[in-house]
């Protein structure tokens, strides 16, 4: 799996690291908006052997390691995810969005579940926030690469934390989708996605745990939800 996923971001790495320094350098003085490192993404073995693979998906990266640095090498970008994620260095933070995929990896299953983290948006900025708009168009051009990387991890289901307002993105760097309801919920808080080209058991889209902090019955209601669908998969 990683040696595939390696391949596939140095198939793109010259074409991206190119366009990442050619935006940064329009504005130098604007750091706050300076594209950062890409979003490269790496499995364990308790993924690679998980009776059920589930992928799920932020919003963006804030401040993946500062402004993209020319001539920094795929290895190393890699490594960020390794420490931040696999060797949970995402512990350390306190933020809603790692509160509840702790919360999601603890709940009590009798299946193997192994998770990985991915983003809709594969660079973000260099501070927090939403990219700018040339970005993202930048990112979509010349480093769609979601498609291929579920395809090498074979996820069963596809969980997207990002909000029914980055539902444009989903559509621009996963696939297009149509929505389907679940019984009890509005489709703005929790849906399903029914992918047209990209081949998983289940997908579902709800709000950003940053919103759930101001609605906590709402919170449990929909993580209970999720829970229940990702256990009835087969």
């Amino acid at each position: 799996m990683n040696e595939q996923l390696k391949d596939l971001y140095t198939s793109k790495w010259e074409e991206i690291s190119n366009m990442l320094q050619s935006f940064n350098e329009e504005d130098p003085e604007d750091y706050e908006n300076m594209a950062t490192h890409p979003l490269l993404i790496k499995a364990d073995e308790e993924y690679e052997y998980a009776d059920l693979k589930v992928m799920f998906f932020g919003k963006e990266t804030n401040s993946w390691y500062g402004a993209f640095e020319e001539g920094i090498d795929i290895d190393s970008v890699i490594s960020f995810y390794d420490e931040f994620y696999l060797k949970k260095g995402y512990e350390r933070y306190g933020k809603p969005f790692w509160n509840f995929i702790r919360k999601l990896k603890s709940t009590q299953s009798n299946k193997k579940i192994g998770y990985i983290w991915n983003n809709v948006l594969k660079i973000g900025k260099s501070e927090s926030g939403s990219p700018q708009q040339g970005l993202i168009n930048y990112t979509i051009e010349s480093f769609n690469v979601i498609p291929q990387e579920i395809e090498i991890l074979k996820p069963n289901i596809l969980l997207f934390l990002s909000g029914h307002d980055y539902e444009k993105h989903i559509k621009k760097s996963v696939g297009n989708f149509t929505k389907v309801p679940i019984e009890g919920f509005d489709p703005n808080k929790l849906c399903l996605l029914k992918f047209d080209d990209i081949n998983v058991d289940l997908a579902i889209r709800t709000y950003h745990p940053g919103y759930f902090q101001r609605f906590r019955e709402l919170r449990i209601e929909i993580t209970d939800k999720i829970n229940e669908l990702i256990e009835n998969q087969n």
